[in-house]
């Protein structure tokens, strides 16, 4: 308990923080912290259908890939809002999930890993293969965020993408503290053990993927309206790795772990600017010391020190 008042703590100080950052720090490190939020919302989503429910997916970048372009384009080809052309594309996402559930979840382990990573190279492709469409590899610029005849400011934009980084924080936390959060952490432990004390398997790992595209897709929406700007080289292979390894840098199984990764790995990735092309090798590494020296992650560590001090 005295843990859990502590992570209270620090996130209530956290919250304090990023509200006030609008007038404290300058655009391009605003620019980083609303980025943070974002891939915030996207590892959380992966979070809970591999950390909770322990299934597997290499291809966490899918439905962000679905949720920028759905949203982009029906503002640009139907001329809708952004307030309306993102519940719709959200519905569009759900939609796939669910569709694509019913083969994907037969796979299991290694051909689960495979066909999740497939589906996201699938992806890319379509948004790369028909320049018509989504602009193709020159990309697409994104309408900006309107309201009331007027371009919003930075300032909003800051604090309306924290506010869904906010709510994607909640509905895990409460979720995975909840009956269906305890049947999928049962899943992970053992689908058999889960099965024969009554647990609908199937139900719930589809409960946990479908969560995973929705997160995915707003996350993706948010970045759109964000960079102002997409193409399809956000959305390759190398974010599926990233994302994959926000995850296990902050914590695999931790809704804060999820938080505390996605901001680790985008600082790192922005702030070694200079040796980009080998970024995914400086992940690479950061992902075999975290399994080596820190197998539960930045948070699970942190935990350990703690209750070392605190039994």
């Amino acid at each position: 308990m005295l843990r859990t008042k502590k992570e209270h703590i620090i996130i209530i100080l956290t919250l304090s923080i990023l509200i006030s950052l609008p007038f404290i720090i300058s655009d391009y490190y605003l620019y980083l912290v609303r980025l943070i939020a974002i891939y915030a919302i996207l590892t959380i989503g992966l979070n809970i259908f591999m950390g909770y429910c322990g299934q597997i997916n290499f291809g966490g970048a899918a439905f962000y890939c679905i949720g920028a372009y759905c949203t982009t384009m029906l503002q640009i080809k139907l001329n809708w809002h952004f307030f309306f052309a993102f519940p719709i594309a959200m519905m569009l996402n759900y939609s796939v999930a669910w569709l694509i559930s019913y083969p994907f979840l037969r796979l299991k382990g290694q051909a689960l890993a495979i066909g999740t990573l497939a589906f996201a190279i699938a992806m890319f492709l379509l948004a790369e293969r028909f320049p018509e469409l989504t602009g193709g590899a020159d990309g697409i610029f994104v309408p900006p965020l309107v309201l009331f005849g007027r371009e919003v400011g930075k300032i909003f934009l800051h604090y309306f993408i924290l506010s869904f980084a906010a709510v994607a924080y909640l509905i895990s936390y409460f979720l995975v503290n909840s009956d269906i959060g305890r049947a999928m952490k049962a899943i992970r432990a053992d689908e058999v053990a889960a099965a024969a004390l009554g647990v609908n398997v199937n139900h719930y790992k589809k409960l946990a993927w479908i969560a995973n595209a929705m997160f995915g897709g707003v996350a993706g929406a948010l970045y759109a309206e964000q960079a102002g700007f997409i193409c399809p080289t956000t959305f390759s292979l190398g974010t599926n790795i990233t994302v994959l390894i926000m995850n296990f840098v902050g914590g695999l199984g931790s809704t804060l772990g999820a938080v505390v990764g996605a901001g680790i790995m985008t600082l790192l990735s922005y702030f070694l600017v200079a040796i980009q092309e080998f970024i995914l090798l400086v992940h690479g590494l950061t992902l075999f010391i975290v399994i080596r020296f820190l197998p539960d992650g930045v948070v699970g560590a942190l935990r350990n020190v703690l209750t070392k001090k605190n039994p």
